[in-house]
């Protein structure tokens, strides 16, 4: 918030170097950027009078002067002006003078004629239009009133100003105001604060005849003022607003639109002026929009609204959205003759999601999504129309429409003088504590080490002893901390549980040729949407964001896959011809809450392949997974919306889904952009850390030789294999140490409707060598069980 000294100084003294006082005020909790004066590149421009002005000889445009700048003999300046004539005061540049831009004026000749200096327009000296009237680049800047020949031009246009440029903490609101950044100064520099006394001329009648004010959203409007102004007379600020304005980097537009540009920066209170004649039917409504409502602010941009934003309505329709921006219909203009002021107080957390959501950010919004208090919007109404009455703006209508159907309460707090001692660590005495608090405006009364405090209307951050422990601290002064050694000792750091299973995980699958993915926890409910899940599936309820940065990152992702699909389709759009990607992160189930409210954070672990990948590659990365975990698992049929229907399997322990894997549903592929067949994996890592074993699955160093028999069996081509497989391990007992499947045939040699499944059989046992008998009786059984339970024969 850039604020000129010299209007601050208005309200407090300031009796050190800009440099001093920036120190003082950020060791005292206010931050300050920095200070600059306002027009550091401009010297030696003084005020002249045109004495003489003849036409050049050699130039049909070009005149020669002769100037007084209040020295011993007049200087002669050639200028190409067009306004330039005799009579006329105007700002002189002379010999050595220096101009934005790092321009230096030095003697010369233009065509032959000497010329002594510079006589200069608005944009030369940087003074735009709108600070002080003038033509602008098309000829000199004119003074209007009469000035000292030589005098500095700097002190008329208020460029002998220094702008501070403070940085305000989101939690001081109060301080985005020229008052309040006063009411700290006051109090770090140990002067006098010297608000103006507010007095406010009133002709009569009442202001209900002229308006009627409705307030439909009580929470979202706490307090809503309006006052009349009739007989209104617009015109040119003075200079002096002007300048102010100019200095916070706002533009002077007219008497009116500048009151309450100057409100809100001297008061923190943003206001609104509307020409009540535009007003339809002399009513305001506060309400939220309508779904498909149209309005057209001040900057000439039209808003289509969605029904969520509260807007200021006239009798037929939005006039402006509140607390950003008003309508473009309702606006000021010359032919204005009565005003209704707006000063009101309005939900911060709705503001600042309407101005996000349509992408607006005005000094108006900024202030309203930190927080105005409503206590104080009287001030800024009552210390506006005082304006009017000193700018002779209008004529104030008596009363005030003033909708507060709840006041806030101030904050009392009873605090310990002792305790907030210890908790500040400095020896601050408790008569020091209560002068410290009376001079930052708090109601103070101590029995003994108990104070009772009462915050003052304007101050919104003050919620318990802490914040009145602060308040005191940073008066008495940071530098009191003493010095203290750091004490203790530093343990080694590692690995919570959690931490150390995920680094096992992320070594096992870079050993698999992985590459590990990142992605945002916040995404939007359309990529959850692509993967078709049921309505009813948790996942698509996700929580969503209050205040989204945009649609796309408006909710807590509930899984972990659409991140990874948008990472594959990169990938392959950008020529990746082979990718192997994993995701490991926190999901956020926000329909079963911790015991604080919160949402359930669950580790998920997502895996992607394509290019030299298929459906027994992705399946048997989590095989290997569950292996080297110790977790025992069956293969079973899966039905995941996502994936394609013949080619995705469930991996299970005793009936409980630890991932499912496949191939991705051409149609869900298609909406994430993948092209060609990608294969996922989706980990319940929750289950799988439960049943994971500390060293794996450990077993003794066999003392005796496997043997392998390999078998292929002819089956029905709807046969599950799983099923199969742990029959046979079953069937065969210890003696079966493993069975794998490794490879798949069909053709018309085995009959249309079937496949061929070869199996590899590995048996040992644990205190003898297999005899050939044993081996036999063991391939017979499986083959027994094969053909008996599931139709497959040996193939021929």
């Amino acid at each position: 918030m850039k604020v000129s000294m010299k209007w601050l100084k208005q309200y407090a003294d300031i009796p050190v170097t800009p440099a001093e006082y920036e120190s003082r005020m950020v060791m005292t909790g206010t931050g300050v950027e920095g200070t600059e004066p306002i027009a550091p590149e401009l010297e030696g421009v003084v005020v002249g009078k045109v004495l003489t002005c003849r036409d050049h000889e050699n130039s049909d445009h070009l005149h020669v002067c002769t100037v007084d700048v209040g020295e011993a003999e007049p200087l002669q300046i050639v200028c190409g002006a067009p306004n330039v004539k005799e009579g006329i005061l105007v700002p002189v540049a002379k010999i050595g003078a220096k101009l934005p831009g790092g321009i230096v004026i030095k003697k010369g000749k233009l065509r032959g004629v000497e010329s002594q200096g510079m006589l200069c327009s608005g944009p030369e000296i940087g003074v735009p239009v709108e600070l002080y009237p003038s033509v602008g680049t098309a000829g000199l800047l004119i003074f209007h009133e009469d000035y000292p020949l030589g005098a500095d031009v700097k002190p008329i246009f208020g460029l002998d100003d220094t702008v501070i440029d403070f940085e305000i903490l989101a939690n001081r609101p109060d301080c985005l105001s020229v008052w309040g950044v006063a009411r700290e100064t006051a109090v770090a520099m140990n002067t006098e604060l010297k608000l103006p006394k507010i007095e406010v001329k009133e002709i009569g009648g009442d202001v209900n005849e002229f308006a009627k004010v409705d307030v439909l959203e009580n929470e979202l409007c706490p307090r809503y003022a309006a006052k009349v102004i009739k007989n209104v007379r617009i015109g040119e600020s003075p200079a002096w607003l002007r300048q102010y304005l100019h200095a916070a980097g706002m533009r002077s537009i007219n008497n009116m639109v500048d009151i309450t540009n100057f409100i809100m920066l001297e008061t923190g209170h943003p206001m609104h002026a509307f020409d009540l004649d535009k007003v339809r039917g002399r009513h305001i409504i506060v309400r939220k929009a309508a779904q498909g409502e149209k309005l057209t602010t001040l900057d000439g941009k039209e808003y289509s609204l969605n029904g969520t934003e509260l807007m200021i309505c006239d009798a037929e329709r939005p006039t402006g959205l509140a607390g950003i921006m008003g309508g473009e219909e309702s606006e000021i203009t010359e032919a204005t003759r009565e005003v209704l002021f707006e000063c009101a107080s309005f939900d911060r957390a709705s503001i600042r999601v309407t101005a996000r959501s349509l992408g607006i950010r005005t000094e108006s919004s900024g202030r309203f999504e930190r927080g105005v208090s409503p206590a104080t919007v009287m001030d800024a109404l009552n210390r506006a129309c005082q304006m009017v009455n000193e700018l002779d703006a209008g004529d104030v209508i008596s009363g005030v429409i003033d909708i507060y159907p709840k006041p806030v309460e101030p904050v009392t707090l009873t605090v310990s003088c002792a305790r907030m001692a210890r908790r500040a660590g400095v020896d601050i005495a408790p008569e020091e504590m209560e002068n410290i608090l009376r001079k930052l405006l708090f109601t103070v009364s101590r029995n003994g080490d108990e104070m009772t405090v009462t915050a003052p209307a304007f101050r919104q951050d003050i919620e318990q002893e802490a914040d009145i422990c602060e308040e005191v601290l940073r008066y008495a002064g940071y530098e009191r901390i003493p010095i203290t050694h750091l004490r203790g000792e530093t343990p080694m750091g590692g690995l919570n549980e959690l931490g150390r299973r995920e680094a096992i995980l992320r070594g096992q699958l870079t050993g698999m040729g992985f590459y590990e993915s990142m992605t945002f926890s916040f995404i939007s409910p359309k990529s959850i949407a692509l993967l078709n899940l049921p309505e009813n599936d948790p996942r698509n309820q996700p929580l969503m964001i209050r205040n989204p940065l945009g649609e796309d990152t408006s909710c807590m992702r509930t899984t972990l896959l659409p991140g990874l699909l948008k990472t594959l389709a990169s990938n392959i759009k950008n020529g990746n011809e082979d990718g192997r990607l994993y995701e490991l992160g926190t999901i956020y189930d926000a329909q079963n809450r911790t015991e604080e409210g919160l949402p359930t954070e669950n580790p998920e672990l997502v895996i992607g392949m394509y290019g030299n990948a298929d459906f027994y590659a992705i399946r048997g990365v989590v095989e290997a997974l569950c292996k080297q975990a110790g977790i025992s698992y069956t293969v079973a049929v899966s039905d995941a919306p996502y994936l394609h229907p013949g080619r995705q399997a469930y991996i299970l322990h005793e009936g409980n889904p630890l991932a499912v894997v496949g191939e991705m549903h051409p149609d869900t592929a298609n909406k994430f952009d993948l092209s060609g067949r990608v294969y996922v994996a989706c980990v319940n890592l929750p289950l799988f850390f439960s049943l994971s074993q500390p060293l794996g699955e450990v077993k003794p160093i066999a003392r005796f030789p496997a043997v392998n028999r390999d078998l292929a069996l002819v089956m029905k081509e709807t046969q599950q294999v799983g099923p199969l497989m742990e029959a046979i391990r079953t069937g065969c007992g210890a003696m079966l140490e493993d069975i794998r499947m490794f490879d798949v045939f069909r053709g018309i040699q085995i009959g249309i409707g079937n496949k061929s499944v070869a199996f590899s059989l590995t048996f040992r046992a644990a205190d003898h060598t297999l005899t050939e008998e044993e081996i036999t009786r063991l391939t017979e059984k499986a083959l027994k069980i094969s053909g008996e339970q599931f139709g497959a024969v040996l193939r021929a």
